[in-house]
């Protein structure tokens, strides 16, 4: 692993948050590659120089200006903490974790997700949404054992550091502290591109991670949302050997007993919510067995990378849980709505009401109903 850190000046290093007081800080000029090698960190400066640092982390901080990884420029500054092994020995690898405060770090997940040209309000609804999700997760228990609050991906909030935009920048200070609250706690406020006209149960989608609270069960969205170009999508085909594969992979990788699955032979709908979207779904093989999965697991399992297959193209993806899948001879044809799990905010939906004069209180109470936008810092 490697990565190059910059800034208009010097840098300092020093210990990370878990090694106070056990190195002494120092200061380098910009830039530096730093790597590891199972030993412990090497810090190379522009003139060919090389320190260790035999601490599992260290702190790295811009003397003025912004830091930068890999010519990529973030707020406040990083950690670098090396992975072990179940073993406990070094891998040769680390996590870059930038620390950050919550309302320097919103306008880089806001300018990711939603689209420049997009009304203010829908990106203070928006705001206001990532905030409440980022403050829920970073507070579950898994993360309060790690050493990072949230990833900066679709597994948590994508992000793009301090390549900010003005107007996200805006939303986040003109809704400051602001959260969705339910029954006294922070909501979880999930969002998804589109939700094609009816949103998924938040306990259907992600049941040992989230409990089953009443604005976070699916409800219809109407047409809000219909601009969305994966507001109906399809058919896309697909060949029926290698989606059985990928979905057997799949199984493999998650320990679900659809592993053993064959050459899949019928997808029904075996469930559905209280609005009428899929929330589970029967495969059955060429050998008559049954396998039950969620909707949302059949989704990402449709499109899974597993060696000796091609990365799925874009343009042909299965897009949304609430899919239909038939199937005749080697092809499966797939039909859908929406894009994304579904749960929660509808972010083309969210869009469309902005654009006919709904603030932001009024988007996330149709999209969570029962839960009240309240400012808490």
């Amino acid at each position: 692993a490697q990565a190059v850190v910059g800034t208009t000046g010097s840098i300092v290093v020093g210990p990370g948050t878990g090694d106070l007081g056990k190195a002494r800080p120092n200061t380098f000029q910009a830039p530096l590659r730093i790597s590891h090698d199972k030993q412990g960190f090497i810090i190379t400066e522009a003139n060919g120089s090389r320190v260790r640092w035999a601490l599992p982390t260290l702190s790295i901080t811009a003397n003025a200006g912004r830091v930068a990884l890999d010519n990529h420029p973030y707020p406040g500054h990083f950690e670098l903490v090396a992975k072990r092994t179940t073993a406990g020995q070094y891998e040769g690898s680390f996590d870059v974790v930038n620390r950050v405060d919550m309302e320097s770090y919103l306008p880089g997940v806001i300018s990711k997700e939603l689209y420049a040209s997009w009304d203010e309000k829908a990106y203070r609804a928006q705001a206001v949404a990532a905030r409440s999700y980022a403050l829920w997760e970073m507070n579950l228990p898994i993360r309060k054992q790690s050493h990072y609050d949230l990833e900066a991906s679709q597994a948590s909030q994508a992000y793009v550091g301090d390549q900010a935009s003005d107007k996200a920048r805006r939303a986040v200070a003109d809704t400051a502290g602001q959260v969705l609250v339910f029954e006294g706690r922070v909501l979880p406020a999930f969002y998804s591109s589109s939700s094609g006209g009816t949103g998924q149960d938040a306990v259907a989608a992600w049941p040992e991670k989230v409990d089953d609270l009443a604005p976070l069960r699916g409800k219809s969205h109407g047409t809000w949302g219909s601009q969305s170009p994966r507001y109906r999508w399809g058919p896309i085909q697909r060949d029926r050997q290698s989606l059985s594969k990928r979905i057997a992979a799949w199984g493999v990788a998650n320990k679900n007993p659809v592993a053993a699955m064959g050459l899949v032979a019928k997808v029904e709908i075996s469930a559905s919510n209280a609005v009428g979207r899929p929330t589970q779904m029967k495969l059955t093989d060429d050998a008559g067995r049954v396998y039950i999965l969620k909707c949302e697991d059949l989704r990402v399992a449709s499109n899974f990378r597993t060696s000796g297959l091609p990365a799925v193209d874009s343009n042909n993806l299965v897009y949304s849980s609430h899919a239909e899948y038939r199937i005749a001879g080697n092809t499966v044809s797939i039909t859908g709505r929406g894009f994304g799990h579904g749960v929660g905010m509808c972010q083309f939906g969210a869009q469309h009401m902005a654009s006919q004069g709904q603030d932001h209180r009024a988007i996330l109470g149709f999209y969570f109903p029962g839960a009240v936008v309240q400012k808490v810092y």
